[in-house]
Formats: C-alpha cells, structure tokens, sequence
C-alpha cells in the first residue's frame, strides 16, 4: 500500500511540475511552486527527487514518451503518405494554438539550460531527435509512396522541414499569433514537390 501512495505521489509531483515547467519556466520554477501545486510535502517530494534538475529530468522524460507516442499514433492513423508527410507539421500546428503559442516545451528547456552537456538538455535533445526521426519516416515513406516523389532527396527535404517547423514554433511564440505556423506548412508542403 505504501508503494501505491508513493507512486500516486510522485505522479502528482511530476504533473505539477510538468505544468509549471511549461507554463513558468525551469529557473522560474521554485520547488516550493512544485509542493504547492501537488499538495504533498517536502519530505515526500524529494524521496522521489533529490535535486530540481532529476525532477525536470523526470518531467521531460514523462513528456517524450507521452508526446512521441501521440505523434506516432497520429501519423499511423493518416490514411496517405501525404498526409503521414504532414503530421509533424499538424501536430505542431495543434499544440502551438492549443497552448496560446507558449512554444515547444523541449526548446524552451534548451534554451533555458546553459550547458547542452546536463541532463536536461541531453533529455530534451532525445525529444527533438525523436520529432526529427518522425519527420524523416514521412518523408522516406512520401518518397516511395508514388514515382512523383521520387526526386525527393530525403536527408535535405526532413532537415528543411525540420527547420522550417522549428522557426515557425519560435516565431509563433514570438508573435503569439498562428501566421507562422500556416506559413510553414504552405513551405512544408512545396518541399515535397521539389
């Protein structure tokens, strides 16, 4: 039974931590916000977590399997390999408006995190490498899914979307507005027809 209100615990830690990372910031983000808004207490956050940097470790763990695993799903439910080329750019598109263009939870920790060498950085470098491993999968599939695509120079089209993705997520959260985002799936899609 112990176990099970540790395990219900911790959850709670890390969902907090999660929104708050997100919404705040890591370095705004003290850890009496984090006792706050999971209601347990200091003893109980850190016999799960000794330091901040494991907990935002913790989160940005929770969050890669969490946000790679819908992504997938998402691109195993497109019925077109157009539409599988696509999804990394409509998720991107979901996320940005359904968070009012607080940006991408992995940037924001890279950018917040000085050393690229910590954990942190390391651990949010898995996520967009994932992202990036997703996009390179629907270009390779677009390629062979039809003799139109066959030009398609896979490593520079995925590193172009790549790209094209990360700045319209930077300048959504920017401008706080969505034009950005329409501007790079217009691009997104040209790059399919080079």
């Amino acid at each position: 039974m112990a176990t099970r209100n540790h395990s219900k615990a911790r959850d709670k830690i890390v969902e907090a931590a999660s929104d708050l990372f997100f919404e705040q910031g890591y370095q705004a983000t003290t850890i009496d916000d984090v006792i706050e808004r999971s209601g347990v207490s200091r003893p109980t956050l850190y016999t799960h977590f000794k330091t901040k940097e494991d907990l935002c470790v913790e989160y940005l763990r929770e969050r890669r399997r969490i946000d790679l695993g819908l992504l997938k799903e998402t691109m195993r439910k497109e019925k077109t390999a157009k539409g599988r080329y696509l999804t990394a750019a409509k998720v991107t598109d979901h996320n940005l408006s359904s968070t009012a263009f607080r940006g991408c939870r992995y940037f924001n920790m890279i950018s917040e995190v000085p050393d690229c060498k910590s954990p942190i950085a390391q651990e949010a470098r898995l996520y967009v490498d994932g992202f990036r491993d997703v996009i390179k999968d629907g270009v390779l599939e677009l390629k062979s899914s039809d003799s139109k695509y066959k030009k398609l120079d896979v490593d520079r089209t995925a590193e172009s979307y790549y790209l094209i993705i990360g700045g319209a997520i930077m300048a959504s959260q920017e401008y706080r507005e969505r034009w950005p985002i329409d501007r790079a799936l217009k691009e997104i899609e040209r790059l399919a027809e080079a």
